[in-house]
């Protein structure tokens, strides 16, 4: 976390464990291991002089005194006219800045083991939840399960105090079709395959679901209906259905955005997905304020389809961007590490032939 600057959300306040009871009872008693993540646990405490940054689009606001009781913010104002209660810890935060704990949408678990093949994704349960913490996200959705009975009991136990870690919603496994790129994923055989899948993992505790690249139009109406009749939400990085076909189908969000829709190549054949270098060449041409993209975009306002951005990993993939800031590379396995850097050497070795200046502006555009 950038020095200077402290996540703060409803229970989590200078302290590593979840914001995920939000309500008037104190926070669970934290296991011993714990303790040394914990820096102010004061039943009552008055951070002053401190600069806060609300998250609603207002300016900053400085030499503020916010106040915390039980793990809740009782009361935020100026210095002068805020009264800090007494008996209250009070810390002297000049020249740091308070902000609201980041939400993150689309957070794995995961990370590609180096070499193979097969290719396989390992559960970091460990090391994920604390860099996290660390990057001040307090709150997050796995959009996609590699290990799902991992991620629940993970979940289980930063709840309970016994690991540090934020909220987690926790997102089902993959809802996959032949040619999944990970070994541990199911594929699904078909329509009922998709809707049993669901409604067992409704029962395990999932609270949503993803659909991947090469489910089936058939496959992935069968998972809407099954999650919208326990009143849960699915989400989809979709190749083989378009963002319109998804939203017929009752989708409620889609992710990355414009640049993995594939509805604008011609000819493209329904429910299979097509080459991506080719619907990326069908791409670029269009124009996001008209025609098709255009109509992408009211198809779904019209039925309240969000997107989720990616910006950041995108970012990744357009050439002499600048680099990982180098304490997120110390924090890497050696090997993770090379194999970012080589990664990256090779996306710039590409560059001028690289399509991704140009979708980069474009999913700018679209955004």
């Amino acid at each position: 976390m950038r020095k200077g600057l402290l996540p703060v959300l409803c229970s989590l306040v200078l302290a590593p464990w979840s914001a995920s009871r939000c309500r008037a009872q104190a926070a669970p008693k934290l296991a011993p291991e714990l303790r040394a993540f914990v820096k102010e646990d004061a039943p009552l405490l008055a951070l002053t002089h401190v600069r806060i940054i609300d998250g609603t689009g207002a300016a900053p606001r400085g030499d503020q005194t916010l106040v915390i009781q039980e793990g809740r913010i009782a009361s935020l104002g100026d210095r002068t006219s805020t009264k800090i209660p007494e008996g209250a810890k009070v810390v002297d935060l000049s020249g740091r800045t308070v902000i609201p704990g980041l939400v993150g949408m689309h957070d794995h678990m995961y990370y590609p083991s180096p070499g193979g093949p097969p290719p396989l994704y390992p559960e970091h349960a460990a090391s994920f939840p604390r860099l996290y913490l660390a990057g001040g996200v307090t709150s997050i959705r796995t959009t996609g399960s590699i290990e799902p009975y991992a991620d629940l009991e993970l979940k289980h136990d930063i709840d309970d105090g016994k690991m540090a870690g934020p909220k987690i919603h926790v997102t089902g496994p993959y809802l996959e079709g032949p040619g999944a790129f990970a070994l541990e994923m199911h594929q699904l055989k078909d329509a009922e395959d998709a809707r049993r899948t669901v409604e067992f993992w409704i029962a395990q505790g999932a609270t949503s679901f993803k659909a991947y690249q090469n489910i089936t139009p058939e496959e992935l109406g069968a998972a809407v209906e099954a999650a919208h009749a326990q009143g849960l939400k699915v989400t989809g990085h979709l190749c083989s259905i378009g963002f319109r076909e998804a939203a017929s189908l009752g989708i409620d969000d889609l992710e990355h955005g414009l640049v993995v829709d594939t509805e604008f190549l011609p000819g493209k054949k329904p429910g299979l997905c097509p080459n991506p270098a080719e619907a990326d060449k069908a791409l670029l041409p269009l124009e996001v304020a008209s025609g098709p993209i255009h109509d992408m975009i009211r198809a779904l306002v019209a039925r309240h389809v969000a997107i989720t951005s990616t910006l950041p990993v995108f970012e990744t993939l357009v050439p002499n961007r600048a680099p990982l800031d180098g304490r997120v590379l110390d924090a890497m396995l050696p090997e993770a590490r090379i194999s970012y850097l080589r990664r990256r050497a090779l996306i710039s070795d590409g560059a001028a032939k690289s399509d991704w200046p140009a979708l980069f502006k474009k999913e700018l555009e679209f955004e």
